[in-house]
């Protein structure tokens, strides 16, 4: 996953932002900090961002660009709880394999505290656009079962990969979340299965 982003005023201080996290951790680096490296103003910085904790929260959208790519890429011969159980995996891997993974439990944290918006379950990014998209699909080919709506469906799927990812920070990544999370989605997609 790569923040490669056009270079208007936003992008550049997220850009700015997620490189100094990387290099100096988010704890150390300060808007000062930000405005400089990303050559704008503090006005243009909280023109378009209330504190450094908003652009954390970016991490998010940039997983949905991940996300995107992966269905542009599975392989549509495939049943859509397979596409269910791969999709997974990939969402997993990527979380368990990316740079930003220090800045998780900060991120997960500081979601649980912010009077904003609470990016990791915002319904209108893709992540829950593309899940929401296979449980109907599942349902209008039969391949799912269940009392539920594709939407509720779709939130209990983001649930268990919340609370995997999140029980995954508080114990400092000491497990596999591919492994844990295939095995959990494994018996959900089991429950719903026509």
């Amino acid at each position: 996953m790569k923040l490669t982003r056009k270079s208007s005023v936003k992008d550049r201080i997220i850009d700015a932002a997620w490189k100094l996290f990387l290099e100096q951790g988010y704890e150390h680096t300060t808007i000062n900090q930000i405005i400089e490296t990303s050559q704008t103003s503090r006005g243009a910085f909280y023109h378009h961002f209330r504190g450094k904790e908003e652009l954390l929260f970016c991490v998010a959208y940039f997983f949905d660009n991940d996300y995107k790519n992966w269905q542009d890429n599975v392989n549509p011969n495939i049943s859509t709880l397979d596409k269910l159980l791969e999709f997974n995996a990939y969402v997993m891997r990527n979380l368990e394999d990316s740079p930003y993974r220090p800045f998780f439990a900060t991120l997960y944290g500081l979601q649980v505290m912010t009077t904003g918006t609470r990016h990791i379950i915002n319904p209108e990014r893709d992540y829950y656009k593309l899940i929401a998209s296979l449980m109907k699909e599942g349902i209008e080919k039969g391949e799912i079962k269940s009392s539920l709506s594709y939407m509720e469906l779709t939130e209990w799927y983001a649930i268990i990969e919340r609370g995997l990812t999140y029980d995954w920070c508080l114990n400092q990544g000491r497990y596999s979340l591919v492994k844990y999370g295939q095995r959990m989605i494994k018996s959900f997609i089991d429950s719903i299965r026509a």
